[in-house]
C-alpha cells in the first residue's frame, strides 16, 4: 500500500510539473515566442567582448563609484584594469577586492525546475513568467538561489526580455552570512550579432546580518561600450 500511494504521489507531482510547464509555454504561444525564450544559456555575461563597468556601491549612507574596464584581447589575469575610485586613483586594496568580485569564472548556466514556472503577469505588451532554480544544477558558491524566486519581464512587441529579477523567498546563508534580504534585478539588451543577451545594468540590494545587526547595501553595475 505504502508503494502505491508513494508512486501516486511522484505521477502526482510529475503531472503538476507538465501543467505548469504548459502554463508558461501556452503564455508564450500566444504572444508567438517559444520556450527558448526562457534559455538560461541566452542571459550568461559574454567574456569574449570588452566592456566599461560602473560600479556604485551605497552603504549606510557612504557611496563609492569605482570605474573599470575589461579587455577580452588579454590573458585571463589581465583583463581587468581599476581606472578610479571616487575619480582618485585606487588603492591596492580596491584594487585587488575589484579584480577578485569581476574577475571570477561565470557559473554554468542553471537548469529551471519545471515544477515551479508561473504565469505573474499577462496583458497587452507584457508578460513576466516566474520559476526556481532546479538545486541539482547549482554549485557551491551560488546554491543560495535555490531559495529565490526568478521573474523574467518580457517585452511581447519585440519578444525580448527586459528585465530579469531574483528575490529571496526566506532568509539566505551567502557564504558565512546570513542574508535576510537579497532582492536583484538586471536590465538586458539583444544583441542580434551573437543572438543573446549583454547586460545594461545589475542593481543588487542585500541586507546582511552581521553581530545582530542588520546593514542593508546597494550595488549597482553599469555596463556600456561592448567591444569585440
Amino acid at each position: 500500500m505504502k508503494k502505491i500511494l508513494i508512486q501516486a504521489l511522484v505521477l502526482f507531482i510529475g503531472h503538476q510539473a507538465i501543467a505548469q510547464k504548459d502554463a508558461a509555454i501556452s503564455a508564450l504561444a500566444k504572444h508567438n515566442l517559444d520556450a527558448s525564450a526562457l534559455d538560461e544559456k541566452l542571459r550568461v555575461k559574454p567574456t569574449d567582448y570588452s566592456y566599461d563597468l560602473k560600479e556604485t556601491v551605497a552603504t549606510e549612507g557612504s557611496e563609492k563609484v569605482i570605474l573599470g574596464h575589461y579587455d577580452a584581447s588579454k590573458p585571463e589575469e589581465d583583463r581587468w584594469t581599476v581606472i578610479s575610485s571616487d575619480d582618485q586613483e585606487p588603492s591596492t586594496t580596491e584594487i585587488k577586492r575589484f579584480k577578485k568580485e569581476h574577475g571570477k569564472q561565470p557559473y554554468p548556466p542553471a537548469k529551471i525546475d519545471d515544477s515551479s514556472y508561473k504565469v505573474e503577469k499577462d496583458e497587452p505588451g507584457t508578460l513576466v513568467i516566474s520559476f526556481k532554480l532546479d538545486p541539482a544544477s547549482l554549485v557551491a558558491d551560488n546554491s543560495f538561489i535555490k531559495d529565490c524566486r526568478s521573474y523574467l519581464t518580457i517585452d511581447t512587441k519585440t519578444g525580448k526580455i527586459i528585465k530579469a529579477e531574483s528575490v529571496n523567498e526566506k532568509p539566505l546563508k551567502v557564504k558565512t552570512f546570513n542574508v535576510p534580504v537579497l532582492n536583484s534585478y538586471s536590465e538586458l539588451t539583444w544583441n542580434e550579432t551573437e543572438k543573446k543577451y549583454f547586460p545594461k545594468k545589475d542593481n543588487i540590494n542585500m541586507t546582511i546580518k552581521l553581530l545582530g545587526q542588520e546593514v542593508a547595501t546597494t550595488t549597482i553595475l553599469e555596463y556600456s561600450n561592448f567591444k569585440k
